[in-house]
């Protein structure tokens, strides 16, 4: 009976501990986020972020970059930062512009890191950057369209 008793406090603890837990998190979410410094532009949420020694780790352990690769990479990857974050501050432009401006600055990305690199690097480089466009819906499919969709299948 005392082992019922204590499973039922424990739940009781556990119920009351989460009920707790919730009603934090639901106030936090209701606060404003602080107003950004000096006057700048809220950064737009759908630009992606970016972190120079991060990627530049990732890349270096991906790709093997030598020491001279690493920093002759590191300022295109600087620049890219500061485009980046110039973009995601910049209201006047719609989501269509911010877009092209987003992929043609990943574009000048992709053909600077690229010039970098040896062939065998960059040959993978250029397949991940592939990869990943086509998996943000920005590259051409992996195969032909499914036959009725538009500009697929069999000729009529």
């Amino acid at each position: 009976m005392g082992h019922v008793v204590a499973r039922l406090q424990g739940t009781i603890f556990a119920l009351v501990a989460g009920t707790c837990l919730a009603a934090t998190y639901a106030a936090s979410a209701q606060e404003p986020p602080p107003p950004p410094p000096d006057g700048m532009g809220m950064p737009h949420p759908d630009m992606p972020k970016v972190d120079v020694d991060k990627e530049l780790a990732r890349m270096t352990k991906r790709y093997g970059l030598s020491e001279s690769q690493k920093a002759q990479i590191r300022p295109v990857l600087v620049d890219l930062k500061a485009k980046m974050d110039a973009l995601s501050k910049d209201s006047s432009m719609e989501f269509g512009e911010r877009m092209q401006s987003m992929l043609a600055i990943h574009e000048e990305q992709t053909s600077r890191i690229s010039a970098i690199l040896s062939d065998e690097q960059r040959a993978k480089y250029r397949k991940d950057m592939e990869r990943k466009a086509h998996d943000q819906g920005n590259g051409p499919p992996d195969g032909p369209p499914p036959p009725g969709a538009v500009g697929g299948g069999p000729p009529p």
